[in-house]
């Protein structure tokens, strides 16, 4: 900036280089100092003749010097030699030669004047007088001019740092206003803010209130309507849910004046006509924007007309405010918040407004998933019950009359002893099945894993059951049985009961081989047999071949099933051992 005004100041010589070439006084143009010089010396010459036309006696180069000195002073340098060189003409040439040395008394008493010679010499004394006096003024216009210029400069200077200074002041001005007007809109958000805050807090802490007593899902929606029609002075607090499958609009709970619970009102055109919301301006301005729908004033405003605006007046509202409930970005419902008489609404009673909506809308979330959860928990349950009464009942009868087919083989082979040794397994395994059930009824650990480990609870329990059959199985362990899961052990047990119940009832297969393998990075049950077998193709996932993967799901294992027809079929479970699985 300095350097954009310094260029755009033009100096000239002779000038103190502080004003515009454009804008000069008179007195900095060449014309006028030359010409100051000339009529300085035609003026001292004039007075010189004047005052010696009279016989005045005058210093001979008084007014010459004065015109010298205005010269220098005024005009300069320059314009001050000019005024020297025309002094010594004019002394020399005008002054000296009628200058009366002395006057010489004629014999009649009379005067004769004897003026100066003009000669040379006589000339010398004053030319050395003029040039001593030149020098010295000379420098003295010399340095008034520096000093006048250095002053110009020093002015030209200051007024630019004070230009400077002032562009300065008046940015960081603008600067501290602009600050100041952030900090006062800062500090109105921040009021506003304190104020949602305090409401959710407040809002937050009376839920939980509520919610510890474990109130009906009813009484705490209806607790939030009234926490918001306190807070929000309103006349009444109403909450509407879409029903998707009727595409209707319900009144889920109210709130009148007190905040406490009213009844639907069979007036209202909402609730007299459920499709009503479908030609009303402001529901589909809140369905629209997912924003909320102010109303300031129901008698001028072009939205609330017909039965709905007569509806409101009727009930005294001047004002109102809904407020979208949202889930996922979608509006699934409102909260209207009526008012007879109140000023205008601001932004903060909005934005708590929405604030304490949406812990409105989360208690209905919260009650929805609860329901959906304690359905989940009956199936689930169920499902459980299933897979645990067909792994205990069905596996056990299957034993049962594995046993009772025996016996009947060795009777009427007259093998009496052998018969009864196969009645006293089919009693002990029908006794087995039936203090399963019940443990499975009451989801208690099977008694085999009480006594034993998974492996050897298996082995067991395939022994028992092939015990005098056609059936042959063989067993082995490869690696140390690593401390498993509960639940696992109880899904591998049931996994490899369901696996001989097949062999034995549908594939009636010569041989049955479990093989459980064993290492750092797992544990894999293979079970196989030899049996008729079928095709996968076909689709043959009974409630047995479901409970298993459903088993293996839950320990987040891989199940795999091989068959083919005349070939057996085999099933291997593959489960990962790691922090996670584990825990």
């Amino acid at each position: 900036m300095k350097s954009r005004a310094l260029a755009s100041v033009g100096t000239d010589p002779g000038t103190n280089g502080a004003q515009l070439v454009g804008w000069r006084p008179l007195s900095e143009h060449s014309f006028f100092r030359y010409g100051l010089a000339v009529l300085s010396v035609a003026a001292a010459l004039g007075i010189k003749l004047t005052l010696q036309k009279f016989n005045v006696g005058y210093p001979l180069s008084s007014s010459f010097l004065a015109a010298i000195a205005i010269s220098f002073w005024y005009g300069g340098t320059g314009p001050g030699l000019v005024s020297v060189v025309l002094s010594f003409v004019a002394f020399g040439y005008f002054v000296l030669p009628y200058e009366v040395a002395y006057r010489m008394v004629l014999p009649d008493g009379s005067t004769k004047p004897v003026y100066l010679s003009a000669s040379w010499r006589s000339h010398l004394p004053y030319f050395i007088y003029f040039a001593v006096v030149a020098l010295l003024m000379s420098w003295f216009s010399s340095s008034r001019r520096r000093a006048e210029r250095l002053l110009g400069q020093a002015r030209s200077e200051l007024e630019l740092k004070v230009e400077e200074r002032t562009t300065q002041l008046q940015r960081v001005n603008e600067e501290l206003r602009a600050e100041i007007t952030e900090r006062k809109r800062a500090e109105d958000a921040l009021r506003a803010s304190e104020q949602v805050a305090r409401g959710q807090v407040e809002a937050l802490a009376q839920s939980l209130d509520v919610l510890a007593t474990a109130p009906a899902p009813e009484k705490f929606i209806g607790q939030m309507l009234s926490t918001i029609g306190r807070l929000l002075n309103a006349q009444s607090v109403s909450l509407w849910l879409f029903d998707n499958s009727t595409d209707s609009l319900i009144l889920r709970s109210s709130t009148s004046d007190g905040g406490k619970l009213a009844a639907p009102d069979p007036e209202h055109p909402f609730i007299k006509d459920p499709l009503f919301w479908k030609e009303n301006a402001v529901v589909q301005e809140l369905l629209f924007t997912a924003a909320p729908v102010v109303c300031d004033d129901v008698e001028t405003d072009p939205r609330v007309n017909g039965d709905w605006g007569e509806h409101l007046k009727r009930n005294g509202t001047k004002r109102f405010l809904a407020v979208p409930l949202l889930v996922g970005g979608q509006v699934r419902g409102f909260v209207g918040i009526r008012h007879v008489d109140r000023a205008s609404y601001r932004p903060e009673e909005i934005e708590l407004t929405q604030a304490l909506a949406h812990q409105a809308m989360l208690a209905i979330q919260l009650n929805l998933f609860a329901e959906q959860s304690q359905q989940a928990a009956v199936l689930e349950e169920r499902n459980r019950m299933a897979r645990d009464m067909h792994d205990t009942l069905a596996q056990g009868f299957t034993g049962v009359i594995i046993q009772l087919e025996a016996a009947e083989d060795a009777t009427s082979c007259g093998q009496q002893t052998e018969a009864d040794k196969h009645l006293h397994r089919a009693a002990a395994l029908a006794r087995q099945s039936l203090s399963e059930a019940r443990r499975s009824v009451h989801a208690l650990r099977p008694d085999a894993l009480e006594r034993d480990n998974f492996w050897d609870a298996l082995k067991g329990i395939i022994k028992d059951t092939t015990a005098g059959t056609a059936l042959h199985t063989t067993f082995e362990l490869h690696g140390k049985l690593p401390e498993l899961p509960r639940i696992w052990q109880e899904n591998l047990l049931h996994i490899g009961q369901e696996a001989l119940t097949n062999a034995l009832k549908y594939a009636h297969a010569q041989n049955f081989r479990t093989r459980l393998t064993c290492n750092g990075k797992g544990v894999r049950l293979e079970l196989r047999d030899d049996g008729a077998g079928f095709d996968l193709k076909d689709g043959h996932d009974g409630l047995g071949l479901t409970g298993m993967r459903e088993r293996v799901e839950q320990m987040s294992g891989d199940l795999e099933i091989t068959s083919e027809r005349g070939k057996g079929t085999k099933i291997v479970v593959a489960l990962p051992l790691n922090q996670e699985s584990m825990s």
